[in-house]
Order: structure tokens, then C-alpha cells, then sequence
């Protein structure tokens, strides 16, 4: 209660009055201030002022945020704090999301090894999380994978994956991914890409005679060259191209075809 107290007295706004009592419960505070009080923001934000590894973690010590989508604040394992969009709806929430796109206002071409490697965006919006972060979240093994997708003409689809994991730099990002998943239609098109390196126009880590980064100007695990490329082109509409933001395996048409939106996101298993 005291503690409670002084972080009051401190606080940006007037505070006259408070009372507390503790019963082996909950603590309850009655307070009057000259200023509305965000309840939320003044116990959840600022105190006790708990470090949440990844979106999972934040539901699970505060459910009240189930249905709560938004940017959210979390600490890597080398106390590095990052903003990432947490998904707290989709399949019972809590999912960590690592990409996010929907109507390429951010540029996914040009951008380098080290951009890739810190990630870019903004959370709110669209944006890439970061190999380094990526890689931090799921070295435990410990994560499953979920991508959903949309098409311009409205169809809609997810995979989970079992099995996702990044390596550290040192291993350029070596994908483990497999233990796949889909809903109606969605057929694999992501395992053909197990077992690669990372790769960006400025370095080239595929099996291909070319680099294939720079043929399709974005960072992605490169096999020869790929079977789905959700960094690819942003495309304003439905473009029959590989170098769009694409998963081929889908329904039995099996083609390139330009998505709307993609969204990679994880959480532990």
C-alpha cells in the first residue's frame, strides 16, 4: 500500500485522497484525482512495470487483453526492448507477430542485409520484426508458426507450422521450419525453404545460379529460388508475377499471384 502510495504522490497529476486495504487478495484503492485516470495505463504501463518476453507471455499475465490487438512493448533475452504488434484474437491470441503486410506502404525492395537483420516498419502498420529478434524469440525451439494470407478477391487462408525456428547471425539465419498444417486449400509451400540461409540483394545465400535476392529485391530464405515469397512485391492488385508477395501452393491452381495481405506470427507450443 505504501509503495502504491508514493508511485501516486509521484504521479503527473494531482492526487489528494487515496485508501487501501489488503485482505490476501487483490489490492483495493479508491482513488479521487483532479485528472481522469486511465486505469490501465497507470497500472499495467507503469507499475508494477513487469517485462514481458513476447505476446504469449503479456496474455498470460494480463487476460484481460484477449481481443486486445495492438502494439505492445516486450524485452528481448538480452534486455534489448522492442514494439511488436501482438495478434491477442486469432486462435486464442498471444501471437507475437514477426511480419505484417497489407497495402505496401512499407518497402520491402531495397532494404539490406543489416535493415533485414534489425528489422523495419513501423509495428502499428507494416512491417518486419528483425532477424536478430526473430532469431531471439525462437532459439528455445519452443515456437510454432502461424501465417495468414488473403487474397484480392477476398479468399482467405492460414498454415501453422509446427516447427519454426531462425538462426543466429552467424548461421545467416538459417531457417528450421516444418510439421505443416492447413486450412482448406492452403497447401505447403513454405518447407521447400528448410534448412536455407537468409538472403538479400547484398548477400547471397541460395542454391541458385543467380542471386535471387536481387532478381526479386527482398530478403527472404532463398532456396532455387522460391516456392512462396512473403516479402515480395506489393502489388495494389491481383498481378500474375513471382516477384509479388506469393504462395503458390494454394487451392489446385498451383500459380504466381499477387496476395493482399500476409501476416507471419508465433507463439510457444
Amino acid at each position: 500500500e505504501a509503495e502504491v502510495g508514493s508511485f501516486l504522490k509521484n504521479a503527473p497529476w494531482k492526487h489528494t485522497k487515496m485508501t487501501g486495504s489488503l485482505s490476501g487478495g487483490p489490492m483495493v484503492l479508491t482513488l479521487k484525482s483532479k485528472y481522469k485516470l486511465d486505469w490501465e495505463f497507470v497500472f499495467s504501463k507503469k507499475f508494477p512495470g513487469q517485462k514481458f518476453k513476447d505476446c504469449s507471455d503479456i496474455l498470460k499475465k494480463e487476460p484481460y487483453r484477449r481481443n486486445r490487438d495492438g502494439v505492445y512493448t516486450i524485452y528481448l533475452s538480452n534486455g534489448v526492448k522492442r514494439r511488436v504488434f501482438c495478434d491477442m484474437t486469432t486462435d486464442g491470441g498471444g501471437w507475437t507477430v514477426i511480419q505484417r503486410r497489407f497495402d505496401g506502404s512499407t518497402d520491402f525492395q531495397s532494404k539490406s542485409w543489416q535493415k533485414y537483420a534489425e528489422g523495419f516498419g513501423h509495428p502499428g502498420h507494416e512491417y518486419w520484426f528483425g532477424n536478430n529478434a526473430i532469431h531471439d524469440l525462437t532459439k528455445s525451439g519452443r515456437m510454432k508458426l502461424r501465417i495468414d494470407l488473403k487474397k484480392f478477391d477476398g479468399d482467405k487462408g492460414h498454415v501453422h507450422y509446427s516447427t519454426f525456428k531462425v538462426g543466429s547471425k552467424s548461421d545467416k539465419y538459417l531457417l528450421t521450419v516444418g510439421g505443416f498444417k492447413g486450412s482448406l486449400g492452403m497447401k505447403d509451400s513454405f518447407s521447400y525453404h528448410n534448412g536455407m540461409k537468409f538472403s538479400t540483394k547484398d548477400r547471397d545465400n541460395d542454391k541458385a545460379g543467380a542471386n535471387c535476392a536481387a532478381a526479386n529485391g527482398n530478403g527472404w530464405w532463398f532456396n532455387a529460388c522460391h516456392h512462396s515469397n512473403l516479402n515480395g512485391i506489393y502489388y495494389k492488385k491481383e498481378t500474375s508475377t513471382s516477384a509479388g508477395m506469393t504462395w503458390f501452393y494454394w487451392d489446385n491452381a498451383n500459380k504466381w499471384v499477387s496476395l493482399k495481405s500476409s501476416k507471419m506470427m508465433i507463439k510457444p507450443k
